[in-house]
C-alpha cells in the first residue's frame, strides 16, 4: 500500500487542498445467481482513489488526523434510476508525517443490469463542503452468454496473498486494482487479472485451447517486442486469468493489453482489451524492441530522456484548451486514434490528455513537437474563419471537419437558391488520400442545409471510403423527395450515380 500512495501523489503533485483530485474506474465480472439457477450475472466493480492531500483532516483526540468523505453514486439508464449508494468515507487514521505514505482508495460491486449504464460519483469533503469531485460515465454492460467469454480486463496495483475478508479479496489475495490506466516511470510491472467463463461450453474438437495475453499498439494486433504469454485452458465454468509484464524495455507511449482464447487450430473464440499508458523515462534496449515493426510510425516517445511538460509547448494550456486540441485532432484520427480521444473526453485527465497530444506531434516532428502544433493551429484557425457559425466553432463543423481531414477542396459549388432543393454545397477534388492512405481521383463531397435558418450544412453523401455514402441523397435534398429529374440540377452533374 506504501507504493500505491507514493504513485499517485506523483501524479497529483499536490501540496495542499485545492479541490478533490481522484481518479475513477470500473470493470464487469459475472457472478453465479442462486435466485436464477446459478445463471451467471454481470457485477460493477466500481474504484477510485483519491489524491490523500487534496483533502482537509481534523485531529482526534488521539492526535491522529483523518478525513471523511460524503460519496453518493447514482445509475441510470433510459428508464431513470437503477441504483443509488450514499456513506461517508473515513481515512484511517494517521500522523501527518504518514500522509505521505497512505492511499485513500475504496471498491464496492453493483448490481445494476445489462445495456446501457450512466454512472455519476460525487465525493464531498466534509471538513469543507465546498470542496468536491464529480465524475461521469457511460458504458455498455453485455448480458453473459452461453458461450465462452471473458470479463473486463483489469490493471492490478496491489496483491498479497491473504484470506482476510475484505473489499478487496479476491481468490485468496487481496487484490487492489489500479484505478488509472496510466503506468508512470515508479510502476516497472504491470499486473493483470480477468475470467474466463464457460470453456465447458466449447466443443471438444477445439481443445486444448490457448489463453493469450499480449501488449500491442493497436488493439489485438501483433504482439510488441516479445510481450506475450501463453496458457493451456482446462474446462470449466470459471477460469482464472492474472500474471504480470515486466515493463522495463517498454517505450512510453500508448498500448493496449489484449488477451484472447484460440482452439487448436489458432482460431480466435473470444477476446477482450484494454487501452492504457506507459510513461518510461529509460526504456532498457532490447535487440528485438529495436526490430519491431511500424517503429516509423510509433507514438511513443523513446528517445526522450526526461519529459518536462512545464518545458513543452503544452504548458501555458489550461484543462480546457488541453480538451480543445484533442477536439481538433480527431479530423486527423484513425479510428483506434478517435476512440482513445473520445475516452480523453469522457474521462478528461489533465496529464494523460497533454502526453497523448505531446506524442502526436512528437511523430510529426521529432525535434519540434511545438512547431508541429503551430503548422496545424494554423489550419485550424482557417478553418474557424471560414466555417464558424451559430456559436459553434469552425473545426467542429462537418465541413471544417473534412477540410482540416483532406485540405482545401480543387473546386466548391453553393448553391443556395435552387428550386426544389434545400441549400447545399458541393466539393470536388481532382485527387484525395482517403484514411486507408490510398489515393482516389474525382473525390466529392455533398453537403446540405436541413433548416436554411439555423443548421450548419451537413455532410449527405461523399463517394470517399469511411465517410458517409447515402445512394438515397435525392430523397434527403430535393424538397419533393424525388429529383434525379432536373438535368440542369449541379448535383445531378456533379454527383449523378457516384
Amino acid at each position: 500500500m506504501r507504493k500505491t500512495g507514493i504513485c499517485f501523489l506523483i501524479l497529483f503533485s499536490c501540496l495542499r487542498a485545492m479541490a478533490i483530485e481522484a481518479v475513477v474506474s470500473h470493470t464487469v465480472f459475472y457472478v453465479n445467481d442462486p435466485a436464477q439457477n446459478n445463471q451467471l450475472k454481470p457485477n460493477l466493480e466500481t474504484y477510485w482513489q483519491v489524491n490523500p492531500r487534496s483533502v482537509h483532516y481534523t485531529t482526534t483526540p488521539q492526535k491522529n488526523i483523518i478525513a471523511r468523505i460524503k460519496t453518493d453514486i447514482a445509475f441510470t439508464n433510459d428508464a431513470g434510476v437503477i441504483k443509488e449508494d450514499h456513506f461517508i468515507l473515513q481515512t484511517v487514521p494517521c500522523t501527518i508525517n504518514e500522509l505521505n505514505t497512505r492511499s485513500i482508495i475504496e471498491l464496492r460491486r453493483y448490481f445494476v443490469g445489462n445495456g446501457l449504464i450512466k454512472m455519476k460519483i460525487t465525493l464531498t469533503d466534509q471538513a469543507d463542503t465546498t470542496n468536491k469531485f464529480s465524475y461521469t460515465d457511460s458504458f455498455t454492460i453485455s448480458p453473459p452468454t452461453d458461450v465462452a467469454f471473458f470479463s473486463g480486463l483489469q490493471i492490478i496495483d496491489t496483491v498479497i496473498e491473504s484470506s482476510a475478508k475484505s473489499t478487496f479479496s479476491k481468490n485468496g489475495h487481496q487484490q487492489i486494482p489500479a484505478c488509472s490506466n496510466f503506468l508512470d516511470d515508479s510502476k516497472k510491472t504491470l499486473h493483470y487479472y480477468a475470467e474466463l467463463y464457460e470453456t465447458d461450453q466449447v466443443s471438444k474438437a477445439d481443445y486444448p485451447l490457448i489463453q493469450k495475453v499480449t501488449i500491442s499498439k493497436k488493439p489485438n494486433d501483433t504482439y510488441y517486442g516479445n510481450f506475450v504469454k501463453k496458457d493451456t485452458i482446462i474446462p470449466g465454468k470459471l477460469s482464472l486469468a492474472s500474471g504480470s509484464f515486466s515493463l522495463a524495455t517498454l517505450p512510453s507511449g500508448n498500448y493496449y493489453l489484449n488477451i484472447s482464447l484460440e482452439n487448436n487450430i489458432h482460431k480466435t473464440i473470444t477476446s477482450g482489451n484494454l487501452f492504457f499508458q506507459v510513461m518510461n523515462l529509460h526504456p532498457v534496449e532490447e535487440e528485438v524492441v529495436k526490430k519491431a515493426p511500424d517503429l516509423a510510425n510509433d507514438t511513443a516517445i523513446e528517445n526522450v530522456t526526461v519529459l518536462d511538460l512545464d518545458k513543452t509547448f503544452l504548458h501555458k494550456y489550461k484543462i480546457g484548451e488541453v480538451l480543445a486540441m484533442l477536439k481538433m485532432l480527431l479530423p486527423v484520427s484513425d479510428p483506434m486514434e478517435t476512440q482513445n480521444i473520445n475516452n480523453f473526453l469522457k474521462k478528461p485527465d489533465d496529464m494523460y490528455m497533454r502526453y497523448y497530444i505531446y506524442n502526436h506531434f512528437k511523430a510529426i516532428n521529432q525535434k519540434d513537437p511545438g512547431q508541429a502544433w503551430r503548422d496545424y493551429s494554423e489550419k485550424v484557425i482557417e478553418v474557424n474563419k471560414r466555417f464558424s457559425e451559430h456559436g459553434t466553432k469552425g473545426y467542429s463543423t462537418e465541413r471544417g471537419f473534412m477540410y482540416l481531414r483532406y485540405g482545401e477542396p480543387t473546386e466548391i459549388i453553393t448553391i443556395e437558391n435552387e428550386s426544389g432543393t434545400l441549400p447545399y454545397e458541393i466539393w470536388q477534388y481532382n485527387t484525395l488520400t482517403q484514411m486507408n492512405h490510398k489515393d482516389i481521383t474525382d473525390a466529392i463531397f455533398l453537403f446540405y442545409k436541413r433548416d436554411d435558418l439555423l443548421s450548419d450544412y451537413q455532410l449527405l453523401h461523399s463517394n470517399v471510403s469511411g465517410e458517409t455514402q447515402n445512394k438515397a441523397w435525392r430523397s434527403f435534398l430535393y424538397v419533393s423527395g424525388q429529383g434525379g429529374n432536373n438535368a440542369n440540377s449541379r448535383a445531378e452533374q456533379y454527383i449523378g450515380n457516384k
